[in-house]
């Protein structure tokens, strides 16, 4: 009697171990977040408003720090040195 009531409790657990692992592979992995050159906060840059500057995305936190990115970029980011040297 013990043996198959062992035996019906596995046959009912295999269908939620299954489902377990099919759930781990459907997971996506996790996002990097990325610093708003604004505000300095992090992130998700699949879901923020974004801009490019010089052939570089950059990511924002809200609209309004894109848009003020966007007066003056070179406020907000630093220069590469041959950038900042006068010719």
């Amino acid at each position: 009697m013990k043996l198959r009531n062992l035996a019906l409790a596995l046959a009912l657990a295999a269908p939620f171990s299954i489902a377990q692992d099919a759930k781990k592979t459907d997971e996506k992995p996790a996002v990097k977040e990325v610093q708003d050159p604004v505000c300095g906060m992090m992130v998700d840059p699949t879901t923020a408003p974004k801009t490019d500057y010089k052939g570089k995305t950059y990511y924002f936190c809200s609209i309004d720090e894109k848009k003020e990115f966007d007066k003056a970029p070179s406020t907000y980011i630093k220069l590469d040195k041959k950038d900042t040297t006068k010719k």
